[in-house]
């Protein structure tokens, strides 16, 4: 039994502490996903052959660093994932383009003595076409 009770902190050291936050009592020393929540909602008709996908499946992510997976030296920004999100969708300004289908994921990877924390949003891409300025144009000569 005491064989047993020697080996329990070799163990502890190498399961790292991935495990650590599955376990009530030391829930607490896992720290929190924090970070802004902003999700703003736009209603478009997308039912209609208004639009074309630019490009599916687009990704921006941001990485950051932890020691021992409890001390975080850098967290990963959820503002530096939209912005590389937006650079590799090529979206820019003045075009009828908008992100749809976005999905953020947080996700770590630990290893014996640090943590790589991880923010990945991914969307789609799609551009209006005529069509749809023509709708809003009528709609507006009905009234």
């Amino acid at each position: 039994m005491t064989n047993y009770l020697k080996l329990l902190p070799i163990l502890a050291l190498l399961t790292g502490c991935a495990a650590a936050s599955s376990l009530p009592a030391l829930s607490g020393l896992v720290p929190a996903q924090t970070g802004p929540q902003i999700l703003t909602t736009t209603d478009v008709n997308l039912s209609e052959q208004n639009y074309k996908i630019v490009k599916a499946d687009a990704t921006g992510s941001s990485t950051g660093f932890s020691f021992l997976g409890l001390i975080t030296l850098r967290s990963p920004l959820y503002q530096e994932a939209v912005t590389r999100l937006y650079q590799s969708a090529n979206v820019s300004e003045g075009k009828a383009q908008a992100l749809v289908n976005v999905m953020h994921e947080h996700t770590a990877n630990y290893y014996l003595l640090f943590a790589l924390p991880k923010i990945t949003v991914r969307a789609d891409v799609i551009e209006f076409t005529g069509r749809a300025e023509q709708h809003v144009q009528y709609e507006e000569r009905m009234r």
